[in-house]
């Protein structure tokens, strides 16, 4: 049955659509929708009649996937924009009304510090050694959650290397939780180990965050091989999202670089969307501020925003 809570979710994670536009379609009052969704009000028969039938023609379905879309934000090479873009598109989703958990899967525990988030209550690793203890979870803002790490998950890799079911851990930590977030977001290590190989098990799809130096160019086919096989014997449901350019600055060799990963890779997506160069992202970290908060009119604010619309967007198109 339509409630307004799944008409909400549904609004939430398809942001081409508006309340006004659904309201004329359904032949309902102007402000009505507007006024049942402010005030949690639930709707009516009358009222899902009208509304079922414009809903189900962008999608809606009595089986509407509530379940979380989880990325994993993965790349082998460390200082590409991998942890900024896990915490800022995870803001930009939450910042729309949906729900995200961020997964801090890097022992450098960066993630979790950008949003001073400590681990004395308990992290990740404690989930990936002992799969009876559930997943440590943290509270950001009131749509936004981390489940944090710190150099404790050093231990964890070390004992996953000889644990059974050692690259499903994660996946059966985050079973609890699929029917509470919208998105789960995973920051990945810098390097093709088992906890991202445990990151790539857990999600629906990853997303290549890659800044466009030849260095990072280079370490391209050692990550799409990882995926392809961990997609071929373990996760058939895996997909990538696409290739986000992040740090990227006006010059030749950027530009020059980005053609070439769009010549080499024309198959995989490429994202409209470019995380720009600038220092508002390295004083919002250093001040432990979420970038919305610290300057949302900012370049990085903006962009990630951006990101959320197009990638909200892009898997819309797929269903």
């Amino acid at each position: 049955m339509l409630t307004t809570e799944l008409l909400i979710r549904f609004l939430n994670r398809n942001p081409a659509l508006t309340i006004t536009g659904i309201e004329k379609e359904a032949g309902m009052p102007t402000r009505s929708l507007t006024q049942i969704i402010n005030l949690k009000r639930e709707l009516s028969d009358k009222q899902r009649l009208k509304l079922l039938p414009i809903l189900m023609k962008y999608g809606y379905s009595e089986t509407f996937n509530l379940k979380a879309t989880t990325i994993a934000i993965a790349n082998n090479k460390g200082g590409v924009g991998k942890t900024t873009t896990t915490a800022y598109l995870g803001e930009a989703l939450s910042n729309r009304g949906l729900k995200v958990l961020l997964v801090d899967l890097d022992s450098q525990g960066n993630l979790s510090q950008i949003f001073n988030v400590t681990t004395e209550e308990g992290q990740v690793f404690n989930s990936l050694i002992n799969f009876n203890e559930t997943l440590h979870i943290k509270p950001i803002t009131e749509n936004l959650h981390i489940a944090p790490s710190d150099l404790e998950l050093q231990k964890a890799e070390l004992s996953l290397l000889s644990a059974p079911a050692n690259q499903q851990r994660l996946q059966r930590a985050l079973v609890p939780f699929l029917d509470v977030y919208d998105f789960i977001l995973i920051d990945c290590p810098p390097s093709l180990s088992v906890l991202t190989l445990n990151a790539l098990n857990a999600s629906n799809s990853c997303i290549v965050a890659m800044q466009p130096e030849m260095n990072a160019v280079n370490g391209l086919n050692s990550l799409f091989g990882v995926i392809l096989e961990t997609q071929i014997l373990s996760n058939p449901g895996l997909r990538i999202e696409g290739i986000l350019f992040t740090i990227v600055e006006k010059n030749t060799v950027h530009i020059g670089l980005k053609e070439a990963v769009r010549e080499t890779y024309s198959s995989v997506n490429i994202f409209e969307t470019e995380i720009k160069k600038g220092i508002e992202i390295k004083k919002a970290q250093a001040l432990k501020s979420l970038i919305f908060d610290f300057d949302k009119n900012s370049a990085a604010a903006k962009s990630y925003d951006q990101l959320a619309v197009e990638l909200l967007n892009n898997l819309n198109n797929k269903k």
